[in-house]
Parts: structure tokens; C-alpha cells; sequence
């Protein structure tokens, strides 16, 4: 090989290394597992998960019905306690639809993040 190869390889390198971001654009995978979840439920009675994760980690849960997503009470970010625990509690509408109903928990904490999906049964 040539020096115009080696000059070459070395200039490419230096471009991605000053190209590349400071601070990675990924983050680490924060554990999120099931503890509880209530189903089947009935319309019209409340259904409950309970999360496990990272001490101090924000999360937020969506339930996806056929209707889009639920906006029933009690389905809002919350923080896990000091056992690294979050739980939620809302009504399942009079008039949902009876069927298989995803939910999406996702967390995060000190740029780290992490997701459950799961899902429950509406009779």
C-alpha cells in the first residue's frame, strides 16, 4: 500500500471521530418487568397493574383500546417508590369493547430507559 492509503485511512478516521457525538444517541436497557396485572376484567370495575424497575424511575403507561387510548383516571406518570415499584388503577369504561387490550409501560432514569409490553383481557 501506498503513503496516500495510510493518509487516507487516517483522515477518515479522524472525520468520524470528530463527527461523532459527545454523548451517545443510545441508552441503557432499564429493567421493567410485570409484578401484577388484573384480568380478565369486566366493563365498568377497575383493572390494576403493578411494575418493577430502577428506584426513582419515571414511567408512564398507556392502555390501547380499540377506541384509541384510554384518558380514564389514574393512568398517569408516576415515579417508582423506594422498592422500585409503580402501580396503577383506572375504570375500564361501561362500553368497551371485550377483547385483548395492549399496554405499554416505558421508564426512565439518568438517560437510561426501558419498556414493558404486555396486555389484558376486557369480558
Amino acid at each position: 500500500m501506498g503513503a496516500r492509503s495510510h493518509v487516507s485511512r487516517g483522515v477518515v478516521f479522524g472525520l468520524i471521530l470528530l463527527l461523532a457525538p459527545a454523548n451517545p444517541l443510545w441508552s441503557a436497557e432499564l429493567p421493567v418487568a410485570l409484578v401484577s396485572l388484573s384480568s380478565p376484567v369486566a366493563p365498568f370495575t377497575d383493572a390494576t397493574i403493578q411494575i418493577q424497575t430502577s428506584t426513582g424511575a419515571n414511567c408512564s403507561i398507556i392502555v390501547l383500546y380499540k377506541s384509541g387510548p384510554s384518558k380514564a383516571k389514574g393512568l398517569y406518570p408516576q415515579t417508582a417508590d423506594a422498592r422500585g415499584r409503580v402501580a396503577w388503577r383506572w375504570r375500564v369504561g361501561s362500553n368497551t369493547t371485550p377483547g385483548r387490550w395492549p399496554i405499554i409501560v416505558r421508564c426512565e432514569k439518568g438517560g437510561d430507559s426501558g419498556e414493558l409490553r404486555t396486555s389484558f383481557e376486557v369480558r
